[in-house]
């Protein structure tokens, strides 16, 4: 999972009732991924841009659409924007790679700290797909003023991550400091001393991936780690005259 990049746009959206416009991949997505693999070329894209449309990019935007909808519905209130990624990969940074993505994804995150705050996210692969939430590419300061809040209160974060930790269906990642900021007991320490974390559900492709259940199943799961999310938001995001250009 990468979500640095800035290649993506912002879809414009409301939270008013509507039929869900998503339904379902179709088994060739997948298909289409594994040949983008094997050619990853702008001559090739080209020549398969009405494949790419129909397969992967119409069915991203409106998967996306719907998510936001629903969550919207739930949480009126929510200040939050979503980006869907781009196939291109940014010609400055393709280290070797070819032009185009061989991943997708989607973000949902507060406005005013766009890319640099807690997201909820879906991403498509050729093999998985998967979806969650967390901080992907959070400044060192960031995590500073986490940790100050979990050492304020350790077991109203304790019990905030434990409600996370009861969701089977998620994992915990992120990279590990070296050495262990502090220790807060199992449960908070599985946070407290990472770089950055996040909580994310894979899946082989195929299954509710093909359905127009998609949406519901997103929205279900951001509704649930909603709480947590809230908790980042508000415990660990820089004020937005602080964050000047990202760092990753």
């Amino acid at each position: 999972m990468v979500f640095n990049d800035k290649m993506t746009e912002i879809i414009e959206l409301t939270g008013a009732e509507r039929e869900t416009m998503f339904q379902g991949f179709q088994a060739k997505a997948g298909d289409f991924f594994w040949e983008l693999c094997f050619h990853n070329e702008r001559e090739w894209f080209h020549a398969h841009k009405g494949e790419f449309d129909a397969l992967i990019g119409t069915p991203m935007k409106e998967l996306a659409a719907d998510t936001y909808a629903l969550l919207l519905q739930r949480f009126p209130l929510l200040d939050a924007e979503v980006h869907v990624s781009r196939i291109w990969r940014d010609a400055r940074r393709l280290y070797g790679k070819g032009p185009l993505k061989e991943n997708l994804w989607f973000s949902i995150e507060n406005a005013s700290v766009s890319g640099d705050g807690p997201s909820f996210y879906f991403e498509i692969e050729p093999a998985v797909f998967s979806y969650g939430m967390g901080f992907w590419c959070p400044r060192a300061e960031q995590m500073e003023l986490f940790r100050k809040s979990v050492e304020a209160n350790p077991a109203a974060f304790e019990r905030l991550a434990s409600q996370v930790e009861e969701m089977d269906a998620f994992k915990l990642g992120g990279p590990f400091y070296k050495r262990p900021k502090g220790d807060f007991g199992e449960v908070v320490n599985a946070w407290y001393n990472r770089k950055s974390t996040y909580i994310f559900h894979e899946e082989n492709f195929g299954g509710a991936l093909l359905t127009p259940e998609m949406p519901f199943i997103l929205a279900d799961a951001f509704e649930n780690l909603m709480p947590m999310y809230e908790y980042l938001l508000s415990h660990a995001t820089l004020p937005l005259h602080k964050i000047i250009t990202s760092h990753c």
